[in-house]
Parts: structure tokens; sequence; C-alpha cells
């Protein structure tokens, strides 16, 4: 990745690595932060969720979130299944007044959830099923009135910081024999 040359294929370890750096995990909230879209009239983050690899990463990233940020206490949480209160949590998460307003998930929110609130997908894992991907992006398609300083949903935003439609543009969801 010198020079800003991109390349090819990335390994799993090489991703294993970028993905639990902690600058990498700091550069990634902060673009979500300022970057993501807000409500509140600018003044907080509309809901978000973040897909993470897996545990020890979701629990990296709200480690270097609750750093970073720690005037924002309660603001992300951790919701799989290793939590014994996910649903409790997923509960909150799907209140618009409640926190968390950003949940990081592993597994648990990726399909089947149903939270119109939801205005912000960060893909920080990669996603080698095409129509599973679809349906994580699905989370953010639901309407919701009066969501954005009364005005309706009209749109959200996806961050895709692992190359996920890289992947399903070029393989069509199938992995290739350059990726590991």
């Amino acid at each position: 990745m010198e020079g800003g040359d991109v390349p090819e294929a990335i390994s799993s370890s090489a991703l294993n690595s970028l993905i639990f750096n902690e600058d990498t995990i700091r550069q990634v909230l902060h673009t979500v932060m300022t970057e993501g879209i807000k409500i509140d009239y600018g003044q907080k983050l509309g809901k978000t969720i973040i897909f993470a690899k897996n545990h020890d990463h979701a629990e990296k990233i709200l480690e270097i979130f609750n750093k970073y940020y720690p005037h924002l206490s309660g603001f992300a949480q951790v919701i799989d299944n290793k939590i014994n209160y996910a649903q409790t949590l997923i509960d909150e998460f799907s209140e618009a007044s409640k926190l968390p307003q950003i949940a990081i998930s592993v597994d648990m929110m990726d399909t089947g959830i149903d939270v119109p609130e939801v205005l912000n997908l960060v893909f920080f894992k990669k996603v080698m099923s095409y129509a599973k991907f679809w349906q994580m992006i699905g989370r953010g398609t639901r309407l919701c009135p009066g969501l954005i300083d009364g005005e309706d949903k009209s749109k959200f935003y996806i961050f895709d910081f692992c190359g996920n439609f890289e992947f399903c543009r070029m393989s069509k969801g199938k992995p290739t024999a350059n990726m590991i």
C-alpha cells in the first residue's frame, strides 16, 4: 500500500492486523462521527450499526470509542451473542430516544432487525455472502417519518471499509482464487 498503490487482494492475516489496529479503528470512528448522518439539527449522530468481525473486534472498537469519546458514555454498545442482555440492548437501540446510538454488532443485527431510525451502516468486516451483504444493507432501507429535523428519512449512508461492494461487483459474491 506504499505510494498509494492499492493491492489486488488482502490476505486474512493482513486484514486482521489492519482492523484490530488502534489507529485504523480511531480513523474509522472519526470518519463515522464526522461524516455520518446526524439528527437533532446536526447535534447527534443518527442510529448507526457497526458490523464487526468478531466479539474481540467489537470489544476493541468499543474500547477505542470510549477512549476517544469519553464524553459520550453509553453512546456505543457491543451487541452480540456473548452479551447476556443483548436483547435488552437491541430493544433500547430500537427506541429513538434511548441509547445506545451506535450498535457494534457481531451477526445479531445483520438480518431480521427492523430499526427504521438507522441512518449509518459501517461495514468493518468482510462479508463473504452476496445475499447476506444485501440483507445487511436492508437495515438502512426502512422508512422513518420525521426522523431528520422533522423531515422523513430519504437516505442512509454506507461506510464500507473492507471492500464488500468491490467483492460483490467483481465476483458476484463468490470467493475467487486470489482471495484468502
